[in-house]
C-alpha cells in the first residue's frame, strides 16, 4: 500500500527582495538556471520590505522561498523576516548580505541560511536543494483508509500514533484518525527522520516535541505525556538532535 503522496512534478515559487537591481539580476540569472532542476520555478522580485509585506497582507503565503537582502532602505531583511514568519510558519528563508556581523541577528526568523555576497552559485543551488527537499516534506501525504474512505492525511499536521485495541488512531490538532493499518507499517512508510517510534505503541512527530522527559515526552498541539521506552530512548535522542539541527540551519 502507497501510503505517501508528495509534491511531485509541482515546482517552487520564490521572492526575492533587494533594493540594488544588480543584485535582483544576479539572482534572476540563478533561478533561471535552476530551471534545469525544477522547471517549473516561478518568482517575483521586490525591492522593499514593504513591498514583499503588502503583497502578503493582499495574497497570503504564496512563497515556498523568500531571500532577502538585510541591508534595505526601509523596513530591514530581518524585520520584514519577522513579520513574514508570522504570517507564514512554513516558508523557507534565505538572507543576503555583504557583511558578516549580522549573522547573529537573523536567527530569530529561523533563516535556512544566511549568504554573504558574492554568494557562488554552486552554494546557492545545494541550499535550493535542501529547501526544495523540505517543501516536499511539508506537502507529504499520508493515504490511508478509515471506514472504508480513503482519506488523505497531511504528514506535518500528524502530532503523534497511538495504536490501540489493534487499531492505528492518527492524532492532528483539528481531529483523529482511526485506521487498520499497523504502526510497523505505516512507520516504513513515513519519513523516519521526522517520525519516529518512542514506544512500542507509539509514534511521535519530531516537530512537535516540547520536552523529553525521564519515561515521557511531552508534546506541543496535546496534553498527553506520550511514554518513552528505554529501548527507543537513545534513538530518538540522535534523531531529535539531527532534526533540530537541520530545522534551525
Amino acid at each position: 500500500m502507497n501510503l505517501i503522496q508528495s509534491m511531485g512534478g509541482e515546482g517552487m515559487k520564490i521572492a526575492v527582495c533587494d533594493d540594488d537591481p544588480m543584485w535582483i539580476i544576479h539572482m534572476e540569472e540563478y533561478i533561471s538556471r535552476l530551471r534545469d532542476d525544477y522547471s517549473e520555478t516561478e518568482y517575483d522580485t521586490y525591492t522593499s520590505g514593504d513591498s514583499l509585506l503588502e503583497y502578503y497582507k493582499t495574497h497570503g503565503n504564496q512563497y515556498n522561498i523568500v531571500i532577502l537582502d538585510i541591508e534595505m532602505n526601509g523596513v530591514s531583511g530581518i524585520e520584514t523576516a519577522q513579520k513574514i514568519r508570522d504570517m507564514d510558519s512554513e516558508v523557507c528563508i534565505f538572507f543576503l548580505t555583504s557583511h558578516r556581523e549580522y549573522v547573529y541577528d537573523c536567527f530569530r526568523p529561523s533563516p535556512m541560511n544566511f549568504w554573504v555576497k558574492p554568494v557562488e552559485y554552486d552554494v546557492f543551488r545545494a541550499d535550493i536543494a535542501r529547501a526544495y527537499k523540505r517543501i516536499e516534506e511539508s506537502d507529504a501525504y499520508l493515504k490511508v483508509i478509515e471506514n472504508r474512505s480513503r482519506i488523505r492525511i497531511k504528514c506535518a499536521d500528524i502530532i503523534y500514533i497511538e495504536n490501540k485495541d489493534r487499531k492505528s488512531h492518527i492524532y492532528t490538532a483539528s481531529q483523529v484518525y482511526t485506521v487498520g493499518a499497523p504502526l510497523g507499517e505505516l512507520m516504513r512508510e513515513l519519513d523516519n527522520s521526522v517520525f519516529v517510534r518512542v514506544y512500542k505503541s507509539f509514534i511521535i512527530n519530531l516537530k512537535y516535541v516540547h520536552i523529553i522527559e525521564e519515561s515521557g515526552i511531552r508534546l506541543y498541539g496535546s496534553d498527553r505525556v506520550i511514554p518513552l521506552s528505554r529501548t527507543y530512548k537513545k534513538e530518538l535522542e540522535n534523531k531529535y538532535i539531527n532534526f533540530t539541527e537541520r530545522e534551525n540551519f
